[in-house]
């Protein structure tokens, strides 16, 4: 039984409330969106970072950096090649040194090798990939001054793009000279705009 004094919401009282929360859950949207994207964009770092470290191990264990060209016997097409060389280089069976993590590993060309070349169970040719979902390229220093071929794209609607080294902008000089480059094409997908991030520290 309902005492006398008690009182339920107004209906003025409920929109006031309803209003409140859709402000909150707008603001929520958009800010979130935007937390979520400097997430992605801090994993994209720490997996350049990551892979950087593994390189220069893989130098102290086997004398050089690995090549970014693709073997013979892996190469399918051209498509995605030079990060796909590097995963070639991780996960060749006789590698013992750090390897990247597996839920890195995408393959946005989908393709195989001829023959198994990898220490894990499968034939597929992947490449690593950014938070993003496309593929982080690799460029050895030797070849700084090839464009490469890459499958890419924003929310995984990928397009052929080409990508290349990046120079330092007011030198000039290859970033990295001597060494190799790592790059992602960050959140818009896309190689060459102001959203890539590299291992070039800037």
């Amino acid at each position: 039984m309902m005492r006398p004094n008690a009182r339920g919401f107004t209906l003025l009282e409920l929109m006031i409330v309803m209003v409140i929360v859709g402000v909150l859950m707008t603001y929520l949207l958009f800010s979130g969106g935007s937390l979520f994207g400097d997430a992605k964009e801090k994993d994209a770092r720490v997996r350049i970072a990551s892979l950087a470290s593994a390189l220069v191990a893989y130098q102290t264990a086997e004398g050089e950096f690995p090549n970014d060209r693709l073997r013979s016997e892996g190469a399918v097409n051209q498509v995605n090649a030079c990060s796909e060389a590097l995963f070639l280089a991780f996960f060749d069976p006789g590698y013992t040194g750090l390897q990247p993590d597996q839920d890195w590993l995408v393959n946005t060309d989908g393709d195989e090798s001829r023959k198994a070349m990898t220490s894990l169970p499968t034939r597929e040719l992947f490449e690593i990939g950014d938070p993003w979902g496309n593929p982080i390229l690799y460029f050895e220093s030797l070849h700084y001054g090839d464009e490469v071929e890459v499958l890419a794209g924003p929310e995984e609607e990928y397009e052929q793009q080409r990508g290349s080294a990046r120079r330092h902008p007011t030198t000039g000089d290859w970033r990295q000279a001597g060494r190799f480059q790592l790059i992602s094409a960050g959140e818009d997908g896309k190689f060459g705009t102001d959203d890539d991030i590299d291992n070039s520290g800037s």
